[in-house]
């Protein structure tokens, strides 16, 4: 009794109150710098509250995607496609469970180095939580097969146009010439070494959980949650399982009727579509999807649309949340009806789990209020300023870990890597260039540090995953410290030696 009442004292700060105290601390921030450095506006109280909303409103695009996506997963499980499944594939792979890590964790990694899929995973965390629960693990192992997974692609991009692209380009405006061969191959080694780390974290932690339930890492509030979100699915394995043990003889397609199986054939469609409408086939010289089409680039409109944007008016390849989200609402219809839904209980159904969302989706508005205070008070421009000055002169050791460590800490202030690249590279490429060193490494020590920023920044896209798989931001903190630590030490090491080499 006296351990449990322990442990309910240890229960984590939820991820709402992280971001409020981070909110109100960059605030006080901007208040005493202000005295300090003249640029600097002082928030008010105002600006302070005014900033979450003005967070939620930034982020609706993203917050409404996640709620329509809660709604087809509501129709989906209500079905029971989703539990049938996961309980077929945990069977057929009985005593291999653990090989699903470094197969999905690659998967996610490719992903993630050649188009930045970082936001684009929140969806799958709640697809892997009850995968992974269902095989024995807990959703700890979940979040961090996807987080880990994407992360570690973002962090050894090769060809992210979102990432290398704009950085690249930005340096190029600035008159800074870029060998972006050089750049592949460093991402590629920054990729094999970062994901060879998070794969042995990762199975080294589902293989303790596997054996032993009472290693999580979850608090008691946490497995509750993660018990009640995703259990069903790994009490029927469990009773399979057993059943299977006994003797029994069991067909492995026996728990899945045909609705269930046309249903999860739909519901992957839906997620296959959804990648391929998001990753930018055009800046990888590949038109598919944009044949038939007119673009006028001075309006930057399609005048006349290509066959592939009848689903959402935008071709595959241009798709943003809102082009998802007119998909998954799409798709919702279409597995309600296949499933004999009557009109009531679709739209009842769809509600209760849009409704499981509303958590989420306030969480995204909450990180973005962070970065919206901190531009609304040029704090973000005068820390790249200052920060720059530091490296003014430095040897190659000194310049590739100060610079790794400067990326760092604006990947914190502005989300966008895009954005980041825009208002960084130029500065810092031409001062790399003026002490000779090459521009190809600052190149990805910017990937590199944005990338591992991804991994525990509170303004990063991942919190609202790490709530659909019942998992606590300061609790990630708590089991992800040291496998960032390592991966980040490598990739300085990496970076730093190919400073000094090139």
């Amino acid at each position: 009794m006296a351990a449990t009442e322990e442990k309910k004292q240890r229960e984590p700060l939820s991820s709402y109150s992280i971001l409020f105290i981070i909110i109100f601390a960059v605030g006080i921030i901007t208040v005493i710098c202000s005295f300090v450095t003249p640029e600097i506006s002082a928030a008010s109280l105002p600006d302070i509250l005014d900033s979450s909303v003005e967070g939620l409103i930034d982020a609706a695009e993203i917050s409404f995607f996640l709620l329509i996506l809660g709604g087809c997963l509501g129709i989906v499980t209500k079905i029971g496609a989703l539990n049938a499944g996961i309980t077929a594939l945990v069977r057929t792979m009985k005593g291999h469970e653990l090989l699903l890590i470094p197969i999905i964790m690659a998967i996610f990694a490719v992903l993630g180095s050649s188009y930045g899929f970082c936001e684009e995973a929140v969806p799958f965390y709640a697809l892997l939580s009850m995968t992974m629960v269902a095989a024995g693990f807990d959703t700890m192992v979940a979040s961090a097969t996807v987080l880990l997974g994407s992360g570690v692609g973002c962090l050894g991009a090769t060809v992210n146009p979102f990432a290398n692209g704009v950085a690249i380009d930005m340096l190029r405006q600035s008159g800074v010439d870029v060998n972006t061969g050089t750049t592949i191959i460093l991402g590629l080694v920054l990729l094999a070494a970062s994901y060879a780390i998070a794969v042995f974290f990762v199975m080294r932690y589902a293989k303790k959980v596997k054996h032993d339930k009472g290693s999580t890492i979850l608090s008691l509030q946490e497995q509750k949650a993660m018990d009640e979100a995703f259990g069903p699915a790994a009490h029927t394995a469990k009773k399979l399982e057993k059943a299977e043990d006994e003797g029994e003889e069991l067909d492995p397609n026996a728990p899945m009727t045909g609705v269930q199986k046309v249903t999860i054939v739909l519901f992957g469609l839906a997620f296959l579509v959804m990648i391929v409408g998001f990753i930018p086939w055009q800046n990888f010289g590949v038109d598919l999807f944009a044949l038939g089409g007119v673009f006028d680039p001075v309006s930057e409109t399609w005048t006349t649309l290509p066959w592939s944007a009848w689903i959402t008016g935008a071709p595959l390849g241009e798709w943003y949340f809102k082009d998802a989200s007119v998909w998954f609402l799409l798709m919702s219809v279409i597995i309600g009806v296949v499933a004999h839904m009557s009109e009531s209980k679709l739209v009842n159904t769809w509600i209760d789990g849009a409704a499981d969302m509303v958590g989420v989706a306030l969480v995204v508005g909450l990180a973005r209020a962070i970065a919206i205070l901190m531009e609304s008070t040029h704090l973000d421009v005068v820390i790249l300023d200052n920060a720059s000055q530091l490296l003014q002169g430095s040897s190659a050791v000194v310049f590739a870990p100060v610079a790794y460590l400067i990326f760092l800490g604006l990947s914190f202030i502005i989300t966008s890597s895009s954005a980041l690249a825009t208002i960084s590279m130029p500065l810092m490429g031409s001062l790399a260039t003026s002490l000779s060193f090459s521009p190809d490494v600052v190149v990805m020590l910017f990937v590199a540090a944005n990338g591992l920023a991804n991994l525990f920044s509170p303004t990063a896209a991942f919190l609202p995953g790490l709530m659909m798989a019942k998992v606590e931001y300061s609790t990630w903190l708590k089991w992800a410290v040291v496998p960032i630590a390592v991966i980040g030490v490598v990739s300085v090491v990496i970076l730093t030696g190919a400073m000094m080499l090139l």
